[in-house]
C-alpha cells in the first residue's frame, strides 16, 4: 500500500502538468521586459502596434522635440519602450527646468528692485511666466516706473517686461 501511495504521489505532478499543458499554451507569450516596464500610455501612443512610437504618433505638445531626439538613442526617428520612458524623463526635466528658470528670474528681479535705493522693491509685484516678467503695484514717480522696467529687463533670461506699474498720486 505504501509503495502504491509513493507511485501515485510521484505521478500526480506529471499528470497535472500534462493535463494543464494545453491550457498553459493557450495564453499569449509574455511580452519582453522593456514593454512590460513601459509607462502605461506607451501602448496608447503606439497606434500601429509595431512596438515603437514616432513623433507623429505622439502628437503635438506631448513631448518636447528635444526630449524625443535626446531619447532616440539609435536615431531612427522612433522610440521603443525604453526610449519612450527616457523621453518622458527628459521632458519632465526640461519642463521643471523652465519652471525653475522662471522662479529664479522672479527672485533676481525682486532682489535687484529691493537693492535699488530709489525703489520700494517689496511694493512691486513680480511674476514670471516663460521669461515674460509682469510688474504690478504703485511707485512714486514715472521715472521709477521706467527704472523698474529697466532693472527687470536687465536680468538674464527675461524675454519681455509687461509693466503695469501705476504712479501714486
Amino acid at each position: 500500500m505504501e509503495r502504491r501511495l509513493k507511485q501515485f504521489a510521484l505521478s500526480l505532478p506529471a499528470a497535472i502538468f500534462i493535463g494543464l499543458s494545453p491550457v498553459l499554451h493557450a495564453y499569449p507569450p509574455k511580452p519582453d521586459l522593456a514593454t512590460a516596464l513601459a509607462p502605461p500610455d506607451f501602448s496608447t501612443y503606439d497606434k500601429n502596434g509595431d512596438g515603437f512610437v514616432t513623433i507623429d504618433e505622439l502628437g503635438p505638445g506631448r513631448i518636447a522635440p528635444r526630449a524625443f531626439a535626446g531619447a532616440d538613442e539609435n536615431e531612427d526617428g522612433r522610440l521603443d519602450a525604453n526610449e519612450f520612458t527616457k523621453a518622458i524623463a527628459i521632458d519632465d526635466r526640461i519642463r521643471t527646468g523652465k519652471y525653475v528658470d522662471d522662479a529664479w528670474i522672479t527672485t533676481k528681479v525682486k532682489a535687484l528692485l529691493v537693492k535699488d535705493t530709489g525703489l520700494q522693491g517689496l511694493d512691486i509685484g513680480v511674476e514670471t511666466h516663460k521669461g515674460i516678467v509682469k510688474l504690478s503695484g504703485a511707485v512714486d514717480s514715472p521715472e521709477k516706473v521706467g527704472l523698474a522696467e529697466h532693472i527687470a529687463s536687465s536680468v538674464e533670461g527675461v524675454i519681455h517686461v509687461q509693466n503695469s506699474l501705476l504712479v501714486k498720486k
